[in-house]
């Protein structure tokens, strides 16, 4: 296949190392991916789409994202403009979610930080061309969609399920990677993680056998997270999809613990209060060959028009220091810029 012959609308997902499964547009939007052969899961961090299935026109696999760009792939990267940050509304985030936890209301919660630029040159989806220059531990995601779109690096699986076989993680505790020796042992980061994890496990007992695997660290290179494998055989193993999205998502890793409506309600708030973009942190899928795999929707730079965002999300836990938590918020950031080199 070649490369297209102009700009054209597109979603891809990385399936294996060296491979992504790629659609092109017109979409067609649909409740359930029943009898289509491909389909792509996107929706909000509310996961208010009630047709949140994307069909595309076309599907193909390739190992080069270039084609997704015209002219053999010479559209010319981004040049990006970033925006100061000021801190005065995390603060009052911040201190209002750790009030919340010392009162015993709730354990966890992750307000989200977005760093705004203006695109000046270039085209925003050109950002696919870094996608494969990064580690193996990271998922390539992306869309474009009109003056829309969405490219990132995930880290974290939603879950993938196939033949019944249920597979997930808890990812969180994060350090920058120079205090790898201290981090194996840090109470605070160990305490957020296995809150992620316990949880995890809680929630999927009722669907089958629930096999934990052991913390282990994850290194991304310039930042490092504790990660548990967790697999479920299922009960049903032809389960409802859009039901077992709505189960998993949010995890306490982007959501609240406990998750209640309450807990939800006022997590939406502060992202409101922080103009966090609806995609951040949300569910972002495939459906290919009778598989369903999602990721969580975090590492990215998205767009509108030439409006450019940049989000970063923080686990706030008793204990939480506001220095520490803000240092975190920029590595995360300043990791995905280095990735996508913008």
């Amino acid at each position: 296949m070649h490369a297209l012959a102009s700009m054209t609308d597109f979603a891809f997902i990385q399936i294996s190392p060296d491979r992504y499964l790629c659609g092109l547009g017109p979409f067609r939007s649909s409740e359930t991916p029943d009898g289509e052969e491909v389909a792509f899961y996107q929706n909000g961090f509310d996961l208010s789409d009630r047709r949140p299935w994307k069909i595309p026109t076309k599907f193909f696999e390739t190992s080069d994202l270039r084609i997704l760009l015209p002219e053999n792939g010479a559209t010319p990267l981004p040049e990006i403009a970033w925006a100061g940050l000021g801190d005065t509304a995390v603060r009052e985030v911040f201190d209002e979610i750790l009030a919340e936890i010392d009162s015993g209301t709730i354990q966890k919660s992750v307000p989200v930080l977005t760093e705004r630029g203006t695109l000046q040159r270039g085209e925003l989806a050109a950002l696919v061309k870094a996608i494969d220059m990064v580690p193996d531990a990271l998922q390539g995601y992306g869309y474009r969609l009109d003056n829309r779109g969405m490219i990132g690096l995930s880290p974290e699986t939603l879950f993938t399920l196939e033949d019944g076989l249920f597979t997930t993680m808890a990812l969180a505790g994060t350090a920058p990677r120079h205090e790898m020796g201290q981090f194996p042992s840090d109470d605070k980061e160990i305490r957020e993680h296995e809150l992620v994890a316990d949880y995890l496990c809680d929630r999927l007992a009722p669907l089958g056998e629930v096999r934990r695997g052991k913390r282990t660290v994850l290194d991304l290179g310039t930042i490092v997270h504790f990660q548990t494998n967790i697999q479920v055989k299922l009960d049903n193993p032809n389960p409802d999809l859009s039901e077992l999205i709505q189960l998993m998502h949010p995890t306490p890793a982007l959501g609240a613990c406990p998750r209640g409506e309450g807990a939800l309600s006022r997590l939406t708030s502060y992202r409101e209060r922080l103009n966090a973009p609806p995609e951040f942190g949300a569910p972002f899928g495939l459906w290919y060959q009778n598989k369903f795999q999602s990721l969580v929707a975090i590492r990215h730079v998205s767009w509108d028009g030439n409006d450019v965002f940049l989000p970063s999300g923080v686990g706030l836990v008793r204990g939480s220091r506001f220095d520490r938590e803000w240092r975190e918020l920029g590595l995360k950031r300043n990791s995905v810029k280095a990735l996508l080199g913008v």
